[in-house]
C-alpha cells in the first residue's frame, strides 16, 4: 500500500508506535540504513517523503516508530501509541518485557532568519551515521523540507534523533527515540 498525497505541514503529521515491523512498501523510502546494533538486534532507519521510520527488531519482536502524514492508513493491529504533532509530548513503552522504548518530540515555530539558520545547520557536516534528505521541488529560492537523522548505539541501546523542517510554517520538529534492551 502506498501513501496518499504528502503534506508539508507539521500540523498534519502524526507519530505511530507499533509492535510489529512495517515493510518499506508502506511509505516512499528515500534513504535507508540498516545497522546490526548488537547481538541479533538490528535497526532499519528510513527517511521517506512524509517523515521517517525506525524499525528496531530481532527474530522474536519489533518496535516500529513512524512519523507520517495523518492520512496514511496503517495496519491498526499492534498500534500501541499514536499522537498528532502538537507542541511536545513524551511516552515510554515496555514491549514484550525485553525492550524499553522512550519517545519525545518538540515543535518549534521560528522567525524566518532563525528558521533559515537552523535548516542550514541541518545540512552542515553530517556524520557517517546521519541520513540527510532534502526534497527537490525544482524551485531554487523556495524553502524545501529537510529531514536529518542521527543515530548512536552501543551494547544494549539505540538512540535516534531526527530533525524535520517545514518551510511553509517556519517550523522545526525534533524527535528523540531511545530503545533499550532489558536484561
Amino acid at each position: 500500500m502506498k501513501p496518499q498525497a504528502k503534506s508539508n505541514k507539521v500540523s498534519e503529521k502524526r507519530v505511530v508506535i507499533m509492535t510489529r515491523a512495517l515493510d518499506a512498501d508502506w511509505f516512499d523510502g528515500r534513504k535507508h540504513r540498516r545497522l546490526q546494533v548488537f547481538d541479533d538486534w538490528r535497526a532499519d532507519i528510513w527517511v521517506h517523503d512524509s517523515g521517517h521510520a525506525v524499525i528496531f527488531s530481532d527474530s522474536r519482536m519489533a518496535v516500529t516508530e513512524i512519523l507520517s502524514d495523518s492520512g496514511l492508513e496503517l495496519p491498526t493491529d499492534r498500534i500501541v501509541w499514536q499522537t498528532p504533532m502538537f507542541q511536545e509530548d513524551f511516552t515510554m513503552i515496555q514491549s514484550g518485557g525485553s525492550v524499553r522504548y522512550q519517545f519525545n518530540y518538540e515543535v518549534e515555530k521560528t522567525e524566518s532568519s532563525i528558521f533559515r539558520f537552523l535548516t542550514q545547520e541541518m545540512l552542515v557536516k553530517p556524520t557517517p551515521s546521519d541520513l540527510v534528505w532534502q526534497r527537490d521541488r525544482g524551485i531554487r529560492w523556495a524553502g524545501v523540507p529537510i529531514v536529518r537523522t542521527h543515530v548512536e548505539y552501543a551494547s544494549g541501546y539505540l538512540s535516534v534523533q531526527t530533525f524535520h523542517s517545514f518551510p511553509e510554517e517556519l517550523t522545526i520538529l525534533r524527535t528523540q527515540s531511545l530503545f533499550e534492551i532489558m536484561k
